[in-house]
């Protein structure tokens, strides 16, 4: 249940809110002036603050002050009860960041609206902050599989980031995945499923049985006549480029 508290000097109007709020099944702590406003809240840190302005020892005005100057009770939402409709002292009110205001003598319908308004406003700004933060969880989550390859070895789960993979080289229904710190990983998986995975714009095919990772590519030289060879920064074995995939290779690397 909400918990709501009640600053106000004038005991009639004072236990006359708590009874309403409570018909409500709102948890209500009441205070007879500001001091005692100011210690209930920090005690017990509501929902919601209702608050008189013309109170003995402080008044509504300084009652908000302090509240701003603490991180924690300046987020709860205030409303100000105010015997005038003086809207100097309206905004004066709002611009110290009162929410609402009830002018007295007000119906109890006027209180629930004011109320329920703002507890409304806050649960919706909650919900807006969390789904917002399971969705960059979920962002990441997702960013951070696509930019892994996820396989087991020795029946442990084993992620490799993405960029680190070097080449792949196709032997039999088997590859050799060459990861940057010299790794090998033997996986059952062929070429044609790994272009299907990998994204085209770090890896391409040089061979049949040979696809690189652009980023690693440490240099290409003229093998014979019309061959190439690339070499990876890693790997000291070169590796040959067919001619079948020459053509695509110099657009990507611009040789």
């Amino acid at each position: 249940m909400k918990k709501i508290l009640v600053i106000e000097d004038e005991k009639p109007v004072r236990e006359g809110i708590k009874d309403l709020l409570e018909i409500k099944n709102y948890i209500v702590f009441t205070a007879a002036n500001g001091v005692e406003g100011l210690k209930l809240a920090k005690e017990n840190v509501p929902d919601l603050i209702v608050c008189d302005i013309k109170m003995p020892n402080m008044n509504g005005y300084e009652v908000i002050k302090q509240l701003n100057n603490d991180e924690v009770l300046s987020l709860i939402p205030f409303v100000f009860l105010s015997a005038k409709a003086d809207m100097t002292d309206l905004r004066y009110g709002m611009n110290l960041g009162a929410d609402d205001y009830i002018i007295k003598p007000f119906k109890a319908a006027d209180l629930y609206e004011a109320i329920e308004v703002r507890l409304n406003k806050i649960a919706k700004a909650k919900k807006s902050v969390h789904t917002e933060h399971h969705s960059k969880e979920k962002t990441e989550l997702k960013k951070h599989i696509e930019e892994h390859l996820f396989f087991t070895e020795n029946n442990k789960p084993q992620f490799v980031k993405i960029h680190d993979i070097e080449c792949i080289t196709a032997f039999n229904e088997y590859t050799n995945v060459y990861v940057s710190n010299s790794k090998k990983i033997i996986i059952r998986k062929s070429l044609r499923e790994w272009e299907s995975i990998l994204p085209d714009t770090l890896f391409i095919r040089i061979h049949r049985s040979t696809i690189i990772n652009f980023e690693h590519v440490d240099k290409i030289e003229k093998f014979y006549t019309r061959s190439y060879m690339v070499y990876l920064k890693n790997i000291k074995q070169p590796f040959v480029i067919s001619q079948r995939y020459l053509t695509r290779l110099k657009k990507k690397l611009f040789f």
